[in-house]
């Protein structure tokens, strides 16, 4: 393949951002990317075939869809992630080199693995995971632990792509398997 030009398509901004900080990490940081939000899960799967043949015709020639595995609001239980892999796959299928993440949960869970990043989020507090994939609500337990005096956290998901830059890649990568999958296919291009 020539150089890869790779599509970001997530649920929000800060996904986006925070995965082309990891692309660039792992690429190099001349890496084209373009970045598309769709602002829900629900719009990303609406959406999802016709913003990868605009991304297409925009030169894109590699694609990463990150969609996060939600839990069931009903039960709280992780919804079926071979169901929403078929599902994206199923959206995706007209182009090849695409990969599918699926972070469980959220991608925050990816930042509970490497105890620097704990420890900036916590200031000196939190203890990383070794299975940060079974942390529920990884978002929610990075602002609590970023909870200062005032009882404010100072931590928000607009961080993530600076700690995306302090994340050690390696240890996230045996611990986290989205995420090694992700730079697999990124090493692969």
């Amino acid at each position: 393949m020539s150089k890869p030009v790779i599509a970001l398509i997530a649920e929000d901004d800060t996904d986006c951002e925070t995965i082309q900080v990891i692309v660039r990490r792992v690429l190099g940081d001349r890496t084209p990317t373009r970045k598309w939000a769709s602002k829900g899960c629900s719009t990303l799967k609406g959406k999802l075939s016709a913003k990868l043949s605009a991304l297409s015709a925009q030169g894109c020639n590699a694609f990463v869809v990150i969609h996060d595995l939600d839990r069931n609001p009903r039960n709280n239980t992780l919804n079926d992630e071979s169901k929403l892999r078929k599902t994206l796959e199923s959206l995706s299928s007209k182009l090849s080199n695409t990969h599918i993440c699926i972070p469980i949960e959220e991608l925050e869970a990816w930042f509970w693995s490497d105890p620097n990043v704990v420890e900036d989020v916590g200031r000196g507090q939190g203890k990383a995971s070794v299975n940060p994939h079974e942390i529920q609500k990884p978002k929610e337990k990075l602002m609590a632990l970023s909870k200062g005096a005032n009882r404010k956290p100072r931590y928000s998901t607009n961080d993530n792509p600076r700690l995306a830059q302090l994340l050690n890649l390696d240890l996230c990568q045996q611990r986290c398997p989205a995420f090694k999958r992700l730079v697999i296919f990124l090493q692969n291009l």
